[in-house]
């Protein structure tokens, strides 16, 4: 055998090794890639929830609330006004001096009921959720010692044309995926969040 075949026999072994490592490497990146797609998702539906609850909050109390333990007894233990909106038209008479504006519309709304918010806001496939973890990000929520890691919530006032203009943002400062950053170009790239403290928005960057 001469020492060529040798030496390429001796090779296999590590060609074996080193084969198995990228493979590993590449399954392990998209084995990654699926828990952060995962994760992410979770969150953005936890997102959705905060968000629905504020917008019912503001609806109610004119404000958004930046407290979670408030948030979640709205949520639990709150109800909003089920109401009926009628436009009522009013034909301007001939001689009328406002004639030019056209028929006079009045708006009268009236209470026809009251819900429980989380089944107005919610609905029944929520009645089980369990709201006290609400603020907890999503995969910490089963772990004892990572209780306190939980979505940034700030509720404020912009001005804006000289009106004060309620505004909210909430934020998951604690990413699965480390390549998002807050001070990314990109701003789908940044910390998973809807709303925001200077603009007058409830969108989320994902969206």
């Amino acid at each position: 055998m001469t020492k060529t075949r040798i030496f390429s026999i001796s090779l296999i072994p590590l060609i074996i090794f080193l084969s198995y490592l990228l493979f590993d490497g590449i399954a392990g990146k998209i084995q990654l890639a699926k828990e952060i797609a995962a994760d992410e998702e979770r969150v953005k539906n936890k997102l959705m929830l905060v968000r629905d609850a504020e917008k019912a909050y503001l609806a109610k109390y004119d404000e958004y609330t930046s407290s979670f333990d408030t948030l979640i007894n709205f949520i639990k233990n709150d109800s909003i006004y089920i109401t009926e909106q009628r436009e009522i038209i009013t034909e301007r008479e001939f001689d009328d001096p406002r004639k030019y504006l056209g028929d006079s519309v009045r708006i009268e709304i009236d209470t026809i009921g009251i819900e429980p918010v989380i089944q107005n806001v919610f609905g029944p496939k929520y009645a089980n959720y369990n709201w006290d973890k609400l603020p907890i990000i999503p995969r910490f929520e089963n772990d004892p010692a990572n209780q306190d890691k939980r979505f940034e919530i700030f509720a404020g006032k912009v001005e804006k044309s000289g009106v004060m203009i309620d505004v909210i943002e909430v934020v998951d400062k604690y990413p699965l995926d480390i390549t998002r950053k807050e001070d990314s170009e990109i701003p789908k790239r940044r910390f998973i969040r809807f709303g925001s403290r200077t603009e007058v928005t409830t969108s989320g960057n994902w969206e």
